[in-house]
């Protein structure tokens, strides 16, 4: 199956599983990325409340799935 395909096939699939794929992909990628990795274990560990969001915020930014 070719780049081209998968894309179209990607684009007909159903929201839901359309997040599953994305977050299917993101994960290997960020598997093999040792610098994202580190840049996101800090994030996570960040405890300094001026760089938090809230969570509407977050809906609003990146919609509420």
């Amino acid at each position: 199956m070719s780049l081209t395909q998968l894309k179209q096939a990607a684009a007909n699939l159903p929201a839901k599983e359309q997040r599953e794929l994305i977050a299917y992909l993101v994960a290997r990628q960020t598997a093999r990325d040792d610098a994202f990795k580190r840049e996101l274990a800090a994030k996570i560990d960040d405890r300094d409340p001026a760089h938090w969001m809230e969570l509407n915020d977050a809906k609003k930014r990146y919609g509420d799935q």
